[in-house]
């Protein structure tokens, strides 16, 4: 693909006075276009300008022209999306019911309360809080473990984070994270098995982690364990192990995680903060991985 440049004019106003232009402006960028408010964001910065108010970018259109410097990105930050989308009537577990998403109050409905033109839709949930891609801690599995208003946000949120390969396997045992860095960190177990989301083939025969393997990691001192399956425990029995062990050291747990095959083994951050709800041990997350790029 041929160099790209962006040409353009902007005008500054600052929020105590004054202003700044600039005309012809020129900067290489990575792709094929850019949008304004990146554009007014990477000016800002560069130029370290302080009390920046509106930022207007003008007469824009791009050139093919020789890169001068390292190609401006809009971010050096890659967010990859870890979480299944929940809908309506979505089925994530068995014999559980399904979320039931609506209008409480409908755009239609709500314009007998505002002035022409203006309308607002407030949606009502109702849902098991299992549903969907969500964060177990201790309260799901104790009596008087800590609840989602007592977890710390440093349990859940800017985790360094590892990813440990067990594609195609059933049983994760201990042996696939012996060797690895693990301690203060959250572990991400990659199976494969998102694939298989939304149908019947999800509930049936998925991987899991063992008992040593849960052991092993609580001995390790891991933050978080997450898993892109149904379960990270066996169910075809009655007992439930891992989230025994875990839970039990307060080490919080995500279940059915997706696209963790695009991420690398290691240097990346793990997100998946939960609503500060009481009396509540699990609930639907939107989990991320943040790495940079290049």
């Amino acid at each position: 693909m041929a160099d790209k440049r962006v040409v353009f004019d902007f005008d500054i106003a600052f929020t105590n006075g004054g202003g700044i232009q600039g005309q012809d402006f020129r900067l290489d960028i990575d792709g094929e276009t850019i949008d304004d408010k990146a554009l007014a964001d990477y000016i800002v910065a560069d130029m370290q300008l302080l009390m920046v108010g509106e930022v207007k970018i003008l007469n824009k259109f791009y050139i093919e022209e020789k890169h001068k410097r390292k190609p401006f990105t809009s971010s050096d930050e890659l967010l990859i999306d870890l979480s299944h989308t929940v809908f309506d009537g979505l089925v994530t577990y068995k014999g559980l019911p399904a979320p039931i998403i609506c209008d409480y109050l409908s755009r239609e409905d709500s314009k007998k309360f505002y002035e022409e033109g203006t309308s607002f839709q407030i949606g009502k949930l109702e849902l098991v809080t299992n549903t969907g891609t969500y964060i177990d801690c201790p309260f799901h599995r104790f009596e008087h473990g800590k609840d989602l208003s007592q977890i710390a946000l440093e349990q859940c949120a800017e985790l360094d984070a590892i990813t440990i390969n067990a594609k195609d396997a059933t049983a994760v045992g201990k042996e696939y994270f012996v060797g690895k860095e693990l301690r203060n960190r959250a572990v991400l177990v990659y199976t494969g098995w998102a694939k298989h989301w939304n149908t019947p083939n999800y509930f049936e025969g998925h991987p899991y982690l063992t008992e040593e393997a849960a052991i092993y990691l609580k001995e390790c001192g891991v933050k978080l364990v997450g898993i892109d399956s149904h379960n990270i425990d066996n169910t075809t029995g009655k007992t439930r192990p891992v989230h025994t062990t875990l839970l039990g050291a307060e080490i919080l747990i995500a279940e059915h995680l997706c696209n963790l095959e695009a991420l690398p083994e290691s240097g990346y951050l793990f997100n998946a903060v939960p609503p500060k709800i009481e009396g509540a041990g699990t609930f639907p997350v939107r989990a991320y991985a943040s790495l940079k790029k290049g």
